[in-house]
């Protein structure tokens, strides 16, 4: 089941590539319903997996290159299987809402291998192919931003290259690092950590491959400083990539250093702790006010995804068993929201030419759907009760104030703020007198509706029982 859900969209991209298909709705039609079989899967395995210390279930097993140790070796526990739903579930949201026609099979195509990259690199237990399924699925995102971009597309897919492409090649470093430090001639992750538990590494080795991993990680996630590729990025991205990418392939970085880094270099982790929440405030503090001052709104989602994205850092700072309950829901909360947000504006910005607040206003007469489903995803970005990230960044608070006093105060504080800025998008983009501009503009078709009320339906009932993505985290 879990070689389906990686290699099933594969197959279908490589049938989009080879196969001469013009009809752009019937591709659509085709993406999405694979994007459905590949979510009922995901939902089987998530129902199906094991809490995360009590070992892995879809486990395959197939030595590749015995010489080197490696292998492709797959499995999932509770995790993990969230991230892959994770994936199908935003990748359903992200096909729903695209509607392109030009080279619409290469299009659709690179979706679905970032669907099944992203499927590889969360299911891998070898730190190569783990790797190796990551860049499938970054390297369509560059493609997808420079060819079907908006404006500033040539720039910002440069940037985002250049920036990734370091990032990937420091992680890279690491890796290999890693390898060679632990001495086991593995790259196989369950055997590493049981090498690692009799012959740790020494520890000034460990702080510093520690510190390579959370450089090539930061940076694939936005760790500040290194988040300046984020805004231009999905500012200017097809949103189909910026739903992927700022709702799931971003979560790759953090995924990879509690289910890598952390338990491979614990006294590595312990040296780099209060680094690390520093860096966090970074994101939460400075790159949510610079999201209040921003007058475009795809850009101040982008800055609003990296300000969020440092409540997760905190809590994999903090370490404690509520503060990781609170990791692994707000990596689903977000993911969902942010995609939702991100679609949402695409959306927006497709039917009316612009995403200038300024320019905008009145669009919730002509769209009351887009209205309302931008409403309750800014919210649910806020932190609203009733939505996934409420419990998430609660448990994220209670776990880590008593470590990090001053800096979970922070983290509260911009909380508000960033209240303060989905609200005044909200009034900026939907309310106030319909303009006559946007009498061309329509609501969204069905299909898009149903891609949408499902991303926002799975934030509400995991809001309400949030015990559905938390309660095998910490089981034994």
């Amino acid at each position: 089941m879990l070689s389906f859900i990686i290699w099933f969209p594969l197959a279908v991209a490589l049938l989009f590539l080879l196969v001469p298909i013009s009809e752009a709705r019937a591709v659509r039609s085709m993406t999405f319903l694979t994007m459905l079989v590949v979510l009922f899967a995901s939902l089987h395995v998530f129902q199906h997996s094991p809490p995360v210390h009590a070992g892995y279930a879809f486990v395959v097993h197939q030595p590749w290159v015995p010489d080197l140790g490696i292998s492709y070796h797959i499995g999932v526990n509770h995790l993990s299987a969230m991230l892959i739903l994770l994936t199908a579930l935003v990748g359903v949201g992200a096909v729903g809402v695209s509607q392109v026609t030009e080279n619409a099979r290469y299009f659709y195509a690179l979706g679905l291998i970032m669907v099944g990259g992203l499927a590889g690199a969360f299911a891998s237990l070898d730190l190569f192919f783990l790797y190796v399924f990551h860049e499938f699925a970054l390297i369509p995102t560059f493609i997808l931003i420079g060819l079907w971009g908006t404006e500033h597309r040539r720039q910002a897919a440069m940037k985002i290259t250049l920036y990734l492409g370091f990032g990937s090649m420091i992680l890279l470093l690491g890796v290999i690092g890693l390898y060679i430090a632990a001495g086991a001639n593995t790259f196989d992750l369950i055997t590493l950590k049981e090498h690692l538990l009799k012959n740790p590494i020494a520890l000034k080795a460990q702080v510093l491959l520690f510190g390579v991993l959370l450089m090539g990680f930061g940076i694939l996630t936005s760790l500040f400083p290194f988040h300046t590729w984020v805004p231009s990025g999905y500012g200017e991205a097809p949103p189909l990539a910026a739903m992927l990418h700022a709702g799931v392939i971003k979560k790759f970085g953090l995924y990879g250093l509690i289910a890598v880094a952390a338990p491979l270099l614990p006294e590595g982790f312990q040296c780099w702790k209060w680094i690390i929440v520093c860096l966090s405030m970074g994101n939460i503090v400075y790159c949510g006010y610079v999201a209040m001052q921003q007058r475009d709104l795809r850009y101040m989602l982008a800055y609003a995804s990296i300000s969020h994205v440092g409540y997760a850092f905190l809590a994999f700072a903090a370490g404690t068993p509520i503060a990781i309950q609170g990791f692994t829901l707000f990596l689903f909360a977000h993911g969902l929201s942010t995609a939702a947000g991100f679609g949402i504006a695409g959306y927006c910005r497709q039917q009316t030419g612009t995403s200038v607040l300024s320019e905008l206003g009145g669009l919730a007469t002509r769209m009351p759907f887009v209205a309302t489903a931008f409403t309750m995803a800014a919210l649910a970005g806020c932190g609203l009760p009733g939505f996934a990230n409420f419990p998430a960044e609660l448990m994220i608070f209670l776990g880590s104030f008593r470590q990090f006093g001053l800096p979970t105060v922070l983290a509260i504080w911009m909380v508000m703020i960033s209240a303060v800025y989905m609200l005044r998008a909200i009034r900026a983009v939907f309310l106030g007198p319909a303009k006559t501009r946007w009498a061309g503009t329509r609501d969204m078709d069905l299909v898009p509706k149903m891609a949408l009320v499902l991303l926002l339906a799975v934030l509400i009932v995991t809001g309400f029982w949030p015990r559905t993505i938390t309660e095998r985290f910490w089981a034994p």
